[in-house]
C-alpha cells in the first residue's frame, strides 16, 4: 500500500468520524418526511374543526330554558310545590281563570283564537265569581263545578240539584283526587217503559262519580315537545272537577259549540266515570278505556260521555287526551324526532289506569279498549305493543283496524316526506332533520303546529304511528329524564306480531263496520254541494288520484283499470246515484272493511275468539239522507246514551233535542250499551239475548257476523264482502308488484332523487369519484416519497467513496459511462453497478491486470440469460474466460480485499444487458490466445452445444462463499464487442495492451 493511499484512507476515516453515516442520514430524512406529513394532517384536521365550530356558532340555537316549575329538585331555583289553600295552589289554567301548574304562555291577542282575560267562550258563565283578575291574584275563583253549577258537566239544573250529594274523594298512588257526582234522570232499560215526556217532574234514576282532568303525565311543553311522555310526579289534592284542555288541533274542530272549549299543549289529562267509589263493592267493575278517533289529527276526551255506561251498566269508563297531528306524530326517521308521541301517550295513560283504577273500584285485570277509527287502530296497536300487551284484555274495534294502511306507517321515507312538507308549510329549514325539528320546537307555537292542515303527498291522512324498526333513537344520556327505551313503541308489524302469538293469551276481539263508512268523503267535499252528485268523469278522476296518491308507479294503468272494473256497476254504468254509492264503497273497502276483514282472519288463525257486526241502521232522529244514513262513527250516539241524557252534555253543534229520539234509537242505544258492557265483563256480547238479538262467534271459513238492521229484523250472515276485501288485500298487490313504494319528496334537492335507481346510481358514482381521488392522492404521495427515498437508498450513484454526498453538478448529469469513466475517484472507490459497455476499455484491462478477482452472476442467472438468443455468444466467451481463471466468483457488489486498497477495482463488462465477467490481467496461455486471436464475425444463430457442470477447481481466497459455475463448452466462440468510442488513457505503470479494430458486416469490432 502506498503512502498516498494510506493518507487518503486516513483522511476518509477522519472525515467519516465527523460526518453522519448513511444510515443516520436515512433515518433523519425519514423522520423529517414523517413530520411533514403529520404536520399537514394536523393542519387539515384543525381547519375542519374550526369550520364545524363556526358553523355551529352561526346556525346554532341557545339551549332551551327549563321551566323551574317542572323540575322540583335542588339546583333548579329550589321550587317547592304549593300546598292546598295556598294562593298559588292550582290544578290547571283555563284562559287565565283555570288552575294549572303554571300560567301557559301564548294567551291573549298574540295568537288568533285565544281568549284574553275577561273574554270567555260563548255559552260560558260570565258571572264575577268566574273572573280572574291578574292584578289581584289572591282572589282566585274556584275551578269547574266548585264555582257554581255547570250544565255542560252536571246536566240540566233541577229544583233539588243543589241539595244532592256532590263531592267525592279518592286517594290514589299519585295523591288525593276530588270529584263529583252526576245524576241521571232517564232509564235506558226498555222494560221500564219510561219516557222523559211522561211526567213533568224528573226523578233521579241513576248516578255515577265523575273525575275530570286528572293529569297522567308531565306536561309535554318546553323541552318536552317532540319527546315521549314522562310519569307525573303526583299531587297532594287534585280538584278534578273540570275537563282538561284538548290537545292542539285545527281550529275548525274547536270551539264552545263543538264541545272543545279549551286547547293547550298541556293536554295530557284523563277522565274517569265510576258507578260507585268507596268501600262496600262486592266485585270490581270492568274497565272500558275509550280512545277517541279523528284520524290522529282531531278529537278530545270530553266528546265521549261515559255517564250512562257507568250509571246503568256497571263498568268504569276512562277517556283521555293524547297528542295529535305534528305534535303527536312528527317523525324524521332518525334520532332527532322518531315520532309516535301520541301513541306513547296512550300507552302512558294505560299504565296510569293499570296502576290506579282499583281506587275507583275498577278491575285492573279486566281492561277493554274500544273506540272508532283511529281509536280502533290504536287499540289494535296497544294490543300487541310490548309495553301494554299484558294490560289489554279485550278490544272492541269500531270501524278500524291496526292493519290498515293509515294505522301504521311502515315506510319511514313516507314519514320523512310528510315532515318535510309540514316544515315547508311553516317556513322551517329543510337542510337537515335537526334544523327542521329545532325550528318546530323553539320557533313555532303550539297554535301554529296544531292549526296547520295540508294534504300529504302520499296517503290520505298525514299523521299516524310509525314503525321504528330501523330508527336511530336517542341514547340514555342524551336528555335528562328520558331513556332510550322510552322512545320505543313497535319494532315489528302488527301482522307479524299476531302471527307470532305476541299478545295477551286471553285476548278477545270484537269488531264491526257500517255499510257507508266513507260517506263523509263526499259530504265534506264542498265542491259537490248542495246535491252531492257524482258523474262518471269525477269517479274516474278520483280513481286516478288514488293511484297517484299511493304512488303505484310500477303499473299505474293496470291498477287504474283493475279498480275501475271492480267498482263499476255494469248493468247501468252511467247511473249517477249508483256511481256515488260505488265510490263510497270503494273508499270504505280500502280504508276500513278490507283491513277489518284481514284482522279477523289473522286472529282466527290464532284461535282468538272474534265477534263481528255490520251496522245497517242509523240514528233516525238525525234524519240523514239515504246515501249517508250509515256513516262512519254513527255508533257514537248509541254508545254515549244520547237518547237518555240531557242535551246540555253534548255540543250545541249537534242540534240535539230532548224529545227527538225515536223508539228505535232508544232500543239500538240500549242494545249497543248492553252488548259492549257484556263483552267487557264476560268476553261475549250476548251471553243471553238482548232485545231478541244475539252474536255468534266467527270461525275460519265461516266468518259469521250480526247484520244489524233494527231490533226486529237483524240476522246472522256469513262472509261479509269477501271478494272486495280480497281484491285490496290479495289481488291488488300482485298488480302493483310492490305494495310499499318509494315516496317522492315534495322538496326536490340534488340529494333527494326521485327514483331508487337514481339513488343507487348517484351513490355509486360519488363513491367511485372519491375512490379515484383517493387513489390519485395516494399515487402523488407515493411518488413524492419515492423521490425522497431515492436520495438515500441509491448510495452507489450519489455517495462518494469517502461517505460524502455527490455534488449537485455531477448529479444532474445522470449516470453514464463518460461521467463515471472520467471520475477516477468513483472508479477507485468500488465497482460501478450502472456501467453499460459493449467493449472493454483500457482502464478495464488495466484493472484486470492489477486485480485477481472475478465477478460473474450465479448459475441460475446464467441459465436465465441463456434463453436470450442475442447473448449466447457472449456467454460462451465469458464461461471460457471463467474456466481459465479458476472458477472463483464474487458477489456483484463485492469489493476488493484490503490488501488491494491502492489498486483500482476492475470494471465489469456487460454484454447485451448481462454481466459476463471482470477482465483480469492475462496470465494463462488460454487468455493470451483469446486476446490475440483474430475476431470472428458474429453469428446470427447460436451454435447448439452440449454443456456439463462441474464445481470450481480453484476457489477465490476470500471470505465470501462460492457458487458452482458451469464448465466450458466444447465449442467456444469469442464475443465480438462494439467499440465504445471512448478515449481511454492508459494507466501509469501498466503495460499498454495491443488492440486492433476492423469492420465486420458494417460494425466496427475491436480485439485486444
Amino acid at each position: 500500500m502506498t503512502s498516498s493511499d494510506t493518507s487518503t484512507a486516513t483522511t476518509a476515516t477522519k472525515h467519516n468520524k465527523n460526518t453522519p453515516t448513511r444510515l443516520e442520514k436515512k433515518i433523519t430524512r425519514k423522520i423529517k418526511y414523517r413530520d411533514k406529513m403529520k404536520f399537514v394532517c394536523n393542519v387539515l384536521l384543525i381547519s375542519l374543526i374550526v369550520v364545524l365550530v363556526l358553523n355551529l356558532n352561526i346556525t346554532g340555537v341557545s339551549a332551551q330554558t327549563r321551566d323551574p316549575r317542572f323540575y322540583s329538585r335542588v339546583g333548579v331555583n329550589d321550587y317547592q310545590w304549593p300546598n292546598p289553600g295556598d294562593p298559588d295552589y292550582r290544578t290547571y289554567t283555563f284562559n287565565d281563570r283555570r288552575y294549572g301548574h303554571y300560567q301557559p304562555n301564548g294567551y291573549g291577542d298574540n295568537y288568533p283564537g285565544r281568549n284574553s282575560p275577561g273574554q270567555y267562550p260563548q255559552g260560558m258563565p260570565n258571572e264575577d265569581r268566574f273572573r280572574f283578575d291578574p292584578n289581584n291574584p289572591k282572589e282566585i275563583p274556584f275551578p269547574g263545578i266548585l264555582a257554581g253549577w255547570r250544565e255542560d258537566l252536571q246536566g240540566k239544573q233541577r229544583r233539588d240539584s243543589l241539595t244532592l250529594e256532590r263531592d267525592v274523594f279518592v286517594t290514589t298512588n299519585y295523591g288525593q283526587v276530588q270529584g263529583f257526582k252526576v245524576y241521571m234522570y232517564d232509564n235506558p232499560d226498555p222494560k221500564s217503559f219510561y219516557r222523559p215526556y211522561h211526567s213533568t217532574v224528573d226523578r233521579s234514576m241513576g248516578e255515577c262519580s265523575v273525575f275530570l282532568g286528572i293529569p297522567y303525565a308531565m306536561p309535554p311543553t318546553f323541552e318536552g315537545r317532540f319527546k315521549p311522555p314522562r310519569l307525573h310526579r303526583g299531587f297532594q289534592l287534585l280538584q278534578a272537577v273540570d275537563f282538561g284542555p284538548a290537545c292542539p288541533q285545527p281550529v275548525r274542530y274547536t270551539g264552545a259549540t263543538k264541545g272543545v272549549m279549551d286547547m293547550d299543549e298541556d293536554c295530557l289529562y284523563l277522565n274517569i266515570y265510576s258507578p260507585r267509589t268507596g268501600a262496600g263493592v262486592a266485585q270490581k267493575y270492568p274497565v272500558m278505556v275509550h280512545i277517541h278517533g279523528g284520524d290522529f289529527v282531531r278529537g278530545a276526551s270530553n266528546l265521549f260521555q261515559g255517564h250512562i255506561l257507568a250509571s246503568f251498566y256497571g263498568v268504569v269508563v276512562v277517556t283521555f287526551n293524547y297528542r295529535l297531528g305534528a305534535l303527536g306524530f312528527l317523525s324524521t326517521g332518525d334520532e332527532n324526532s322518531p315520532g309516535n308521541y301520541g301513541i306513547l301517550d296512550q300507552a302512558m295513560a294505560l299504565k296510569w289506569v293499570y296502576d290506579n283504577i282499583e281506587f275507583f273500584n275498577g278491575d285492573r285485570d279486566s281492561i277493554t279498549l274500544f273506540g272508532p277509527g283511529a281509536g280502533a287502530a290504536s287499540a289494535g296497536l296497544l294490543m300487541v305493543a310490548p309495553q301494554t300487551r299484558h294490560i289489554v284484555k279485550r278490544v272492541i274495534a269500531q270501524s278500524g283496524s291496526a292493519l290498515a294502511d293509515w294505522a301504521l306507517i311502515q315506510d319511514k321515507y313516507r314519514a320523512q316526506n310528510t315532515s318535510r312538507v309540514f316544515g315547508q308549510l311553516l317556513g322551517c329549514s329543510l337542510e337537515s332533520s335537526w334544523k327542521l325539528v329545532n325550528c318546530l320546537r323553539t320557533g313555532r307555537s303550539f297554535y301554529e303546529l296544531g292549526n296547520a292542515e295540508f294534504p300529504p303527498d302520499v296517503g290520505t291522512f298525514p299523521w299516524g304511528p310509525v314503525l321504528d324498526h330501523n330508527f336511530t333513537l336517542p341514547g340514555d344520556d342524551w336528555y335528562d329524564g328520558w331513556r332510550e327505551k322510552d322512545w320505543r313503541f313497535l319494532q315489528d308489524t302488527p301482522l307479524n306480531l299476531i302471527r307470532q302469538g305476541k299478545f295477551n293469551k286471553g285476548i278477545q276481539y270484537m269488531t264491526g263496520v257500517t255499510t257507508q263508512e266513507a260517506a263523509y268523503f263526499v259530504s265534506q267535499n264542498e265542491s259537490l254541494a248542495p246535491y252531492f252528485e257524482i258523474d262518471n268523469k269525477f269517479f274516474e278522476q278520483k280513481i286516478r288520484e288514488h293511484v297517484f296518491r299511493y304512488n303505484y308507479t310500477l303499473n299505474p294503468n293496470g291498477v287504474y283499470e283493475a279498480i275501475k272494473y271492480m267498482y263499476t256497476y255494469w248493468p247501468d254504468p252511467n247511473n249517477s246515484t249508483i256511481i256515488r254509492d260505488q265510490y263510497i264503497n270503494m273508499l270504505s273497502d280500502f280504508y276500513y272493511r278490507a283491513p277489518v276483514d284481514q284482522m279477523v282472519k289473522v286472529l282466527l288463525e290464532q284461535k282468538v275468539p272474534v265477534f263481528m257486526y255490520v251496522l245497517n241502521t242509523t240514528v233516525e232522529a238525525l234524519k240523514l239522507p239515504e246515501w249517508r244514513k250509515y256513516p262512519h262513527e254513527i255508533e257514537h250516539y248509541f254508545l254515549t246514551g244520547a237518547p237518555f241524557m240531557d242535551v246540555e252534555f253534548f255540543p250545541k253543534s249537534a242540534h240535539l233535542e230532548r224529545n227527538m229520539w225515536t223508539d228505535n234509537d232508544r232500543n239500538m242505544s240500549h242494545f249497543f250499551l248492553q252488548t259492549f258492557s257484556n263483552f267487557a265483563r264476560y268476553g261475549n256480547p250476548t251471553p243471553q239475548q238482548v232485545l231478541g238479538l244475539h252474536y255468534e262467534r266467527a270461525y275460519q271459513g265461516e266468518i259469521r257476523y250480526l247484520n244489524i238492521n233494527t231490533t226486529y229484523n237483524s240476522s246472522i250472515l256469513l262472509n261479509y264482502r269477501q271478494t272486495e276485501s280480497a281484491f285490496w288485500i290479495q289481488y291488488l298487490p300482485t298488480v302493483i308488484g310492490v305494495f310499499v313504494p318509494t315516496y317522492p319528496p315534495t322538496t326536490e334537492f340534488w340529494w333527494e332523487p326521485k327514483e331508487p335507481l337514481q339513488i343507487a346510481f348517484w351513490s355509486m358514482s360519488v363513491a367511485c369519484f372519491f375512490l379515484i381521488v383517493l387513489v390519485f392522492i395516494c399515487c402523488i404521495m407515493w411518488r413524492n416519497a419515492k423521490r425522497e427515498s431515492d436520495r438515500y437508498y441509491d448510495e452507489d450513484v450519489f455517495i462518494n467513496h469517502d461517505g460524502t454526498e455527490y455534488d449537485r453538478e455531477s448529479r444532474t448529469t445522470g449516470v453514464d459511462n463518460t461521467n463515471l469513466a472520467a471520475n477516477h475517484q468513483v472508479m477507485r472507490s468500488r465497482d460501478n453497478l450502472y456501467e453499460y459497455r459493449d467493449s472493454p476499455s483500457s482502464k478495464t484491462l488495466a484493472s484486470k491486470a492489477l486485480t485477481d478477482t472475478t465477478s460473474i452472476r450465479s448459475p441460475s442467472s446464467l441459465a436465465t440469460t441463456q434463453k436470450t438468443g442475442g447473448s449466447q455468444s457472449s456467454l460462451k466467451s465469458a464461461i471460457s474466460l471463467k474456466e481459465s481463471n479458476g472458477g472463483g466468483t464474487l458477489s456483484p457488489y463485492s469489493r476488493p480485499a484490503r490488501s488491494e486498497a491502492g489498486v483500482a477495482p476492475a470494471a465489469r463488462v456487460i454484454t447485451n444487458g448481462v454481466a459476463v465477467a471482470s477482465l483480469n490481467q492475462p496470465k494463462s496461455v488460454e487468455e493470451k490466445r483469446l486476446l490475440q486471436r483474430e475476431p470472428i464475425p458474429l453469428s446470427s444463430t447460436p451454435v447448439p452445444t452440449e454443456q456439463t457442470y462441474k464445481p470450481a477447481s480453484k476457489p477465490l481466497p476470500s471470505s465470501r462463499s462460492t457458487t458452482p459455475v458451469p464448465s466450458a463448452r466444447s465449442t467456444t466462440t469469442t464475443t465480438a464487442t462494439l467499440s465504445s468510442g471512448i478515449n481511454v488513457q492508459p494507466l501509469v505503470g501498466i503495460k499498454k495492451s495491443q488492440s486492433r479494430t476492423q469492420v465486420i458486416e458494417g460494425v466496427p469490432q475491436t480485439s485486444v
